[in-house]
């Protein structure tokens, strides 16, 4: 849904001039003009923990004129479009300068920049033979899946990360897929998505990577900055961002997601390690910048082979469109909501809380592309209107209750506002509630899973040591587990705060049978024997009888206080 937003301003060329005066600074291919070096307010700082760490967020698609700047500046966390917006290195050091507050320490928002990974913008309403004459590059691609036909749906470790070239007389890095899988496809010319009028690539060829590092802003070519424009001050217009955003991740979601007939379609599952491998490399050239992912969830659920190769580790932040309000003005409510919350929302919230995880960003629309939905009016974001205001407080609930962190905007991704800010409640008294990553009820109609409480099964494995299992609590605010054991049965009654029990905070590791799920004849029915968490705690008494209890508490320190208790003689 963003890419579609970030496509259509593209189209209709907008960002012509600055809002602040400055000029647009219009470059060639290969030209770099040296920018006006303002100082960065977040020289030095710790952004990628200042973004963890942020209960808000702001994001835009549009120019930033002087009230909308005032705006996003009262945000710790902003994500804006260089390109639609048009946007220089001083409006984005005015937005992080922040807003003081007086008597209260300086608070200097954290920006990050779009950019496509998956789609090249650059090809927009461009002919095969237009692509071929600009970006030929070896002339080896498109490229095509290295699995051959009919290879959906199987394992994606250890594939060869260029995939087999065609010959095509295209750049390696452009796609071919749909001509493997859909009878009729156009042979040898690069797949297009056909809403947006651009071509699907492959993340995973370096040679991608060095054209999304040096891209340099163009207008007229319809080229956005690159990654040394985004996030150095001396190349380009020197934008300082403090990390990107990076869409169109589902170009690698697993082919069933799309049907040969869709507008959209695109079969390329194989460039899933790819994707991750371009993140790698982007982590390791910028080790101290954000890095927020836009779509691809796959990569956390286990029912999908791209959990093999998962970004969590990796990236800082994920992103989670139309959770409960789509962009579809036909509906009120999205029609995938019951599924995000009972089948994807546990999965998800099992990655991000791990230890090596990542905060999630959740975004609302409160209107289509094409009209109003009904209930609501967007003015209300504004509180020029009262209309659609309870669907919208419906909205931020229910993506806080699982530990978003959330914001409304418009479907094109530019009516900047505080709405959530100003009325989502932070207060958390509450303890962590336990759900599951199974669900007996995930189809037709979709239930909420019938929660796996606490500790689910012990196992003895060397001398001196026992293999704990559990599934996932959702929370407001991040989820961690805390084990309590003892050589005699716990009394809840003489203590219920069982001092006398030893207490450790859990360190899970993915449990044993989770990440081969997707490789099962029915991957959620396989859920049912497997869990998201294990740990093994070692110096046990041998043939010592103990009792475990497994409790979660969020970061606030609110502790479940479930008795579920399982013993086991290591």
């Amino acid at each position: 849904m963003l890419a579609l937003a970030a496509l259509q301003a593209l189209s209709s060329g907008c960002g012509k001039g600055t809002v602040d005066g400055s000029p647009g600074m219009p470059q060639s291919p290969g030209t770099v003009n040296p920018p006006i070096i303002a100082p960065d307010p977040n020289q030095g700082a710790n952004v990628r923990k200042m973004a963890a760490d942020a209960d808000s967020y702001a994001i835009t698609y549009g120019a930033l004129d002087p009230a909308t700047i005032q705006t996003l500046k009262t945000y710790p966390l902003v994500i804006v479009h260089p390109f639609n917006g048009n946007i220089t290195r001083s409006q984005i050091m005015q937005i992080k300068q922040g807003a003081p507050v007086p008597g209260k320490p300086d608070v200097h928002p954290v920006v990050l920049c779009y950019v496509s990974i998956g789609e090249d913008s650059r090809t927009f309403g461009l002919t095969d033979e237009q692509i071929k004459s600009r970006f030929r590059g070896d002339g080896s691609g498109p490229s095509i899946d290295p699995r051959g036909a009919g290879a959906s749906g199987m394992s994606l470790v250890g594939l060869d990360p260029l995939g087999t070239p065609t010959y095509g007389g295209y750049a390696s890095y452009y796609l071919n897929d749909n001509a493997v899988r859909c009878k009729g496809a156009p042979d040898k010319i690069p797949d297009q998505n056909g809403y947006f009028a651009v071509r699907f690539v492959n993340a995973g060829d370096p040679a991608w990577y060095a054209e999304v590092s040096s891209m340099l802003m163009n207008e007229e070519q319809h080229t956005p900055p690159g990654l040394r424009e985004m996030l150095t001050s001396d190349y380009g217009r020197g934008l300082s961002c403090d990390g990107v955003f990076l869409d169109t991740v589902d170009t690698a979601a697993p082919n069933f997601y799309t049907e040969c007939d869709y507008t959209n379609h695109t079969s390329s599952e194989w460039t899933a390690q790819g994707f991750v491998n371009f993140m790698k490399r982007l982590r390791n050239d910028y080790p101290d910048k954000v890095i927020l992912q836009n779509r691809g969830l796959f990569y956390f659920d286990p029912r999908r082979p791209h959990y093999q190769v998962t970004s969590r580790g990796v990236i800082d932040l994920g992103f989670f469109e139309s959770y409960y309000l789509d962009n579809n003005s036909s509906t009120t409510v999205s029609p995938y909501y019951y599924d995000n919350k009972y089948n994807v929302a546990p999965k998800l919230m099992a990655e991000a809380n791990r230890p090596d995880g990542f905060k999630v960003l959740s975004l609302g629309y409160a209107n289509g592309f094409d009209a109003p939905k009904a209930g609501i009016d967007i003015q209300t974001l504004l509180g020029n209107s009262n209309t659609g205001y309870d669907i919208l407080m419906t909205d931020v609930r229910e993506a806080l209750a699982v530990g978003f962190r959330h914001y409304i905007t418009s479907a094109s991704v530019d009516f900047v506002n505080s709405f959530v800010k100003n009325n989502e409640d932070m207060t958390d008294v509450a303890p962590p509630e336990w759900s599951s990553a199974y669900n007996a009820f995930n189809y037709n109609p979709i239930l909420a899973p019938t929660p796996r409480v606490g500790i689910q099964k012990v196992a003895a494995t060397v001398a001196g040591s026992i293999t704990l299992s559990w599934d996932v609590a959702l929370d407001m605010n991040k989820v961690s587990y805390v084990l309590y054991y003892r050589t005699s049965p716990f009394d809840f009654a003489a203590d219920p705060a069982l001092a006398t029990a030893t207490r450790v905070v859990l360190n899970p590791s993915v449990g044993e049978g989770y990440s081969s799920v997707w490789n099962s004849v029915n991957p959620e029915q396989a859920l049912q024997t497997v869990y998201p968490y294990q740990s093994t705690i070692t110096g046990l008494q041998h043939n010592v009888p103990y009792y475990f209890l497994i409790r979660a508490v969020d970061s606030k320190g609110n502790e479940d206080n479930n008795r579920v208790v399982l013993t086991a003689t290591p």
